[in-house]
């Protein structure tokens, strides 16, 4: 209707132009057409914004019911907890906890892009691993389920070794903005790595960042940061997902994902609690 209503705006404009104005030859070749396409730019833009307007309307009941997840397992896991679990019941309760939440949360995060940009995104969160002294990332929850890209090997990626670069640069540490990782299309990222074979038919534009805490007060020394996985959207299309406001809203998410797996791993602990002792961490499990 915005558009038919714009048509018909420029319609009246130039009819009004050719019934009262008589206008000569340099109007007909130059103005009236430069005056239709900024009249045409102006209505095409109005939609989008329209739309744009429309979905973030739509952001804030996925917003709420992503904190509505988040509220219900911290709830069950630590107000409402079981009495009858064993210490290694209460952890394993825990880590299943964490990922049905994840899992729920990737899903309505993929959405919210998906209707941002128009086309299919997947929301993936990784979790980082130490093995003999080196760092590797993998899957630990994604939007998509039986998704084919985790079909095959490797499914775990080397950081800081420059075999990928995505991960690689979202750990690097940038003052004043928001450590991540974008491109608007990989393929064009002459100097971009990846361990995964025939990555490109499964996303082109990408965002990654990392879901961890940093201490700035501290950098330069191995305390400075405390990190735990990453959180990447992406999609097969290109030039869809920017690194302004979709990036800010990403790490956004980030962040929230951080307190909820810290406390869910028992890694937030007050000094001294007069009612019950803390919990103490489960030594088993890998960060």
């Amino acid at each position: 209707m915005a558009f038919v209503g714009s048509v018909a705006s420029i319609v009246a404009l130039l009819w009004f132009a050719i019934d009262k104005l008589q206008p000569s030859t340099l109007v007909w070749s130059f103005l009236v057409p430069v005056t239709l396409l900024f009249l045409l730019a102006i209505s095409i833009y109005s939609i989008r914004v329209r739309q744009e307007n429309i979905q973030f309307r739509n952001l804030i009941k996925i917003l709420h019911r992503v904190n509505h997840d988040y509220r219900d397992m911290l709830s069950g896991a630590f107000k409402n907890q079981p009495h009858d679990f064993t210490r290694s019941q209460y952890f394993d309760f825990l880590k299943r906890g964490e990922k049905t939440t994840l899992k729920s949360v990737c899903q309505k995060v993929a959405k919210i892009y998906t209707a941002f940009t128009h086309s299919d995104c997947t929301v993936t969160v990784k979790l980082i691993t130490q093995v003999d002294g080196k760092s590797f990332c993998a899957t630990h929850e994604r939007s998509e389920e039986l998704c084919p890209r985790d079909i095959g090997q490797p499914r775990q990626f080397e950081l800081n070794t420059g075999a990928n670069t995505a991960f690689d640069k979202a750990l690097m540490f940038a003052n004043g903005m928001i450590s991540h990782f974008h491109s608007d299309d990989l393929t064009k990222e002459n100097a971009y790595r990846n361990q995964r074979d025939h990555w490109s038919d499964f996303y082109k534009n990408t965002i990654v960042v990392p879901i961890r805490s940093v201490d700035f007060t501290k950098l330069g020394t191995k305390d400075a940061s405390s990190e735990i996985g990453f959180l990447s959207v992406d999609t097969l299309s290109t030039n869809r997902l920017n690194n302004t406001w979709h990036l800010e809203l990403l790490a956004a998410f980030a962040d929230q994902m951080y307190n909820f797996m810290c406390l869910m791993r028992c890694e937030y602990q007050l000094e001294a609690v007069a009612v019950a002792p803390a919990v103490q961490p489960d030594p088993t499990r890998k960060t």
